[in-house]
């Protein structure tokens, strides 16, 4: 007869404490010290004991709901400012409305705090939302790349959008910009395009973590070396006189781009797709969708609701602090058809 399965109620007794000790420290409870919560957590795995995710889940909402403080709230770390560069970027707005959405979903509610506002230090803010009993953070997209935030990780539930937090690591939910890369050389290649090139800036790469560039010089390879051209990566912002030589220097058929502005810049110097070249979007802004220009739909609501799921997660177990093995949740975005491609009659065949 195979042996029963250990209750919560008989690894208590085993252990010697009280059943709700041992209900603390499988949920992660700082009710507990770390010392008896990893000997308790230790016993429960020897004995094959797995607490139920949905009995789990039902009963921190219910806990949150009858205890004092902010519990529901989760906070949006923004590093952005002054408040008008974050609220006019179509990017960072709609990662925030498919968070908050997702947060209403599941009984909670996600309130923007302003990072970089007068008065404000990370010290501050984190008294503040421990105050409030706010155990939640969702950080924003970081403004400086270059710069190191200083925050009270180890107290909090965490979750962050894109690369652009270099440190601490720890969870994130992401575009898939290989794959997004990889579809847009996929679809280029099918339709004949052989001199294919790629126009970004430094510090959008370093946002994607170089996988645009990664997957752009791999797939490269695919060509004729003499089909192949180096990326031009501008310091910032488009520069339409450096593009314009860029052109003629490399005589691509079709442009990858992740730039905003290179579109209307090709539009100024009546470089024309794809009657002149083909072109596809990275990133598919909203009025280029509309303008019919082919790209991609990153589904940044999506990748906001997926970076939420991450905080919710962590607070259904009462998990916090900075995870030893931190997850990247992946969204693969949107092919958008539109009206900047053709097919390439010069080169049908890849040669």
């Amino acid at each position: 007869m195979p042996p029963s399965r250990p209750t919560l109620r008989s690894l208590a007794a085993e252990a010697g404490v009280s059943l709700t000790t041992m209900s603390f420290a499988l949920r992660n409870s700082r009710e507990v010290s770390a010392a008896t919560r990893d000997r308790l957590q230790l016993l429960a795995r020897k004995r094959g004991y797995r607490l139920n995710p949905l009995v789990t889940a039902l009963f921190s909402q219910v806990r949150t709901r009858k205890t004092r403080g902010d519990h529901t709230v989760i906070a949006y770390l923004n590093t952005w400012w002054p408040k008008r560069t974050w609220e006019s970027c179509n990017t960072k707005t709609g990662q925030f409305r498919g968070a908050a959405r997702r947060a209403a979903d599941l009984g909670f509610r996600l309130e923007n705090f302003w990072l970089r506002e007068p008065g404000m230090t990370p010290a501050r803010l984190a008294k503040i939302l421990k105050a409030r009993g706010i155990r939640g953070v969702l950080v924003g997209p970081v403004q400086n790349q270059d710069e190191t935030v200083h925050f009270a990780w180890d107290d909090f539930a965490l979750a962050t959008i894109g690369y652009s937090l270099h440190s601490p690591a720890i969870p994130r939910a992401c575009h898939a910009h290989f794959r997004g890369m990889y579809r847009a050389m996929d679809e280029l290649i099918s339709r004949g395009y052989r001199r294919i090139g790629y126009v970004t800036s430094k510090d959008l790469e370093e946002r994607v973590n170089s996988l645009w560039g990664a997957a752009y010089r791999f797939n490269q390879h695919r060509l004729a070396a003499k089909n192949r051209i180096a990326p031009l990566i501008f310091e910032a912002d488009a520069e339409c006189g450096v593009l314009q030589g860029w052109l003629s220097a490399t005589r691509p058929d079709a442009i990858v781009n992740a730039l905003p502005g290179v579109f209307e810049s090709l539009t100024a110097l009546e470089v024309l797709a794809p009657r002149d070249l083909g072109f596809v979007h990275l990133d598919l802004p909203s009025h280029l969708k509309e303008a019919n220009v082919v790209g991609i739909d990153q589904l940044w609501e999506i990748v906001g609701a997926g970076a939420l799921d991450l905080v919710a997660n962590q607070l259904y177990t009462n998990a916090c602090g900075l995870p030893k093995h931190p997850v990247t949740h992946l969204v693969e975005g949107e092919w958008i058809e539109g009206c900047t491609l053709g097919v390439n009659k010069k080169c049908r065949r890849l040669s």
